[in-house]
């Protein structure tokens, strides 16, 4: 068996960069940037008045002015003309360009308008340069505003379109197989016995995905039967771009997923993880470099495998920074064992569970922390179910 931290090792050494793709900005939210933002102008372009006021030379402030001759009224989006005279002053609205010979923008609560002139109240007081935003003072052309690699959110989106990128590229987004084994298993579109389990897995797992926006999936069923699982596990290898299985991995009669994977031409890497739960976990990879994840089939074991070991890979070959989040457990763990230990956690208290089997603890836990009981620590490395 191995390390928790081997078995990741090993699976973040295959995962290789996924294909890049071009795609329209509205439908870039959550995806994995591949090109790196770079300012295609001076930001801001000019200098630009914050604050409705009038632009003035602060000379002539400086000097004793008080009233100014209105030149003109200038609005954004509009291309002024220089000032003709220091003496003068132009009205100037929230985002408009300054125009030559202004310097400073006193706000329009500290001045009155009597026809063609406008005049600063008597409390009035200014500094030179105030309420301009500088050209380039937020950044200059060709500078970097955010890196590829980034997840792009809301902010990200904004900083996009403001150098004018239609379309970006990301990350391409896989397609995976999510394939629940075993005979016992019914579908929650159909009626159960009462030994009969219903299919929970597939969609646990395939909502994180989802939810994580980091690949796609399509859910699969099949039996214990060795010649039907093999051929199916072969197509849908040609069809997906990888493959997680649930079920059927341990040293039971019908446990046949190991050897059906293997004689699918499936390269073995490992089988058995020293955790718990989730000790039966196998991985491997295709000929064509497809990962294959096949999970233990208890409920808890099958998602802790999915956050520990499914999500990293995907991370990693979309090229996000896989950055691991520590938390504080200020409950008394009193586990002795040589096994890690994955263990549902709430604000960082423990959350009971029934075993393995008990998947409706998870609701009340936000993740899960990784223990090793040889580790004398308050802090553990952290999963939280929040992709």
């Amino acid at each position: 068996m191995i390390s928790p931290s081997e078995a990741q090792r090993i699976i973040l050494l295959q995962a290789k960069p996924f294909p890049i793709e071009s795609i329209a900005l509205p439908k870039a939210v959550g995806r994995v940037l591949r090109e790196d933002l770079i300012n295609d102008r001076d930001q801001p372009p000019f200098n630009k008045s914050l604050m409705d006021g009038m632009a003035v030379c602060y000379e002539s402030w400086s000097k004793g002015q008080r009233s100014f001759s209105i030149e003109a009224v200038i609005g954004a989006g509009v291309l002024p003309k220089a000032l003709t005279s220091s003496s003068h002053c132009v009205r100037i609205m929230t985002g408009a360009v300054i125009p030559k010979g202004c310097d400073t923008v006193v706000p329009v609560e500290q001045i009155f308008i009597e026809g063609d002139w406008a005049k600063c109240k008597d409390w009035t007081t200014i500094k030179k340069g105030q309420f301009i935003r500088l050209q380039a003072s937020d950044g200059k052309k060709g500078t970097v505003l955010l890196k590829a690699g980034s997840r792009l959110w809301g902010p990200h989106i904004g900083i996009a379109a403001s150098i004018g990128k239609a379309k970006i590229k990301v990350s391409a987004i896989p397609h995976l197989a999510m394939i629940s084994t075993g005979d016992e298993l019914v579908d929650i579109h159909k009626p159960v016995k009462q030994y009969q389990t219903r299919l929970s897995n597939s969609y646990a797992i395939q909502a994180l995905l989802h939810q994580s926006q980091l690949a796609e999936v399509e859910i699969f069923h099949l039996k214990d039967n060795e010649k039907t699982m093999l051929d199916n596990v072969k197509k849908l290898l040609n069809k997906f771009d990888g493959l997680i299985l649930s079920g059927g991995v341990s040293l039971g009669e019908f446990d046949y997923v190991p050897k059906v994977l293997v004689n699918a031409g499936i390269k073995q890497l490992f089988h058995q993880v020293s955790q718990k739960p989730g000790k039966p976990f196998w991985f491997g990879i295709s000929k064509t470099n497809k990962p294959v994840f096949a999970l233990p089939g208890n409920p808890l074991s099958t998602q802790l495998c999915a956050y520990r070991y499914v999500i990293p890979y995907l991370q990693k070959a979309s090229g996000l920074k896989i950055n691991q989040e520590m938390i504080t457990v200020t409950d008394k763990i009193n586990i002795q064992s040589d096994l890690t230990h994955f263990l549902p956690v709430s604000r960082g208290h423990l959350v009971t569970t029934g075993g393995s089997g008990d998947f409706a603890a998870l609701a009340q836990a936000d993740g899960f922390i990784e223990y090793e009981s040889h580790k004398h620590q308050n802090q553990w490395p952290y999963f939280s179910w929040r992709i």
